[in-house]
């Protein structure tokens, strides 16, 4: 996955601190209820199960969003998080046409979630195919189809973007850590948020996950 540096230049700028006091970068306890448990034995397929993707049809919500998620942060860095995860989203939308998958593909949203926090947990680079195959992997399951039909698109869109914002978020920040080093207790704490996001969607031991170019497994 490549990123442009200027998402580089705001982690070594006021948003670098705000990492070591976050309690979290997760989406609301309410929001996270209604993901789906994903089925890891499903494979990443190259033929799609479905002629189309389940498409998130509520208005864009972004800055609403970034500043929900911006909560989690100490009250002097809330501003400078609400950018960064404006910036987020409009990233992951400049990945999801650069895949090539339709505009608002809920599976998207949510494999980006999973894609970036793993990176961040585990420390590691994601390659496009096996991102891809994610994505396909959560395309093809039948909750995904519930979610829309259980759900209001509002509360759908919602989940669509706040995974899409902290997934794109934690993979640009892996990738920033290289040229911004930032302090153990920092790193620390990213680790630790990545691991409590994954387990919370993925309901599983995070640190058994893996992906590769067959999708992601335990």
């Amino acid at each position: 996955m490549k990123y442009p540096l200027l998402f580089v230049a705001l982690m070594g700028g006021a948003a670098g601190p705000a990492l070591s006091q976050c309690c979290g970068y997760g989406m609301s306890y309410d929001n996270v209820t209604v993901w789906p448990q994903p089925n890891l034995h499903l494979p990443g397929a190259p033929e799609p199960k479905y002629k189309k993707p389940p498409l998130v049809t509520a208005p864009p919500n972004v800055q609403a969003n970034a500043r929900a998620l911006s909560m989690n942060f100490p009250p002097d860095k809330r501003a400078e998080m609400e950018k960064a995860f404006i910036l987020s989203m409009d990233i992951y939308l400049k990945v999801e046409k650069k895949m090539g998958w339709y505009p608002r593909d809920l599976a998207g949203g949510l494999a980006t979630f999973v894609v970036g926090n793993y990176m961040v947990l585990k420390n590691t680079e994601v390659s496009d195919e096996a991102y891809d195959a994610v994505t396909r992997q959560f395309r093809a399951q039948d909750k995904l189809r519930d979610m829309l039909k259980n759900n209001a698109p509002e509360k759908v869109r919602d989940v669509f973007e706040q995974s899409a914002m902290i997934g794109a978020f934690m993979a640009l920040t892996q990738k920033s850590l290289k040229q911004n080093p930032q302090p153990p207790a920092v790193l620390q704490n990213l680790h630790n948020a990545a691991a409590e996001n994954l387990k919370l969607v993925m309901r599983t031991d995070p640190e058994k996950l893996s992906i590769d170019i067959t999708g992601i497994a335990k």
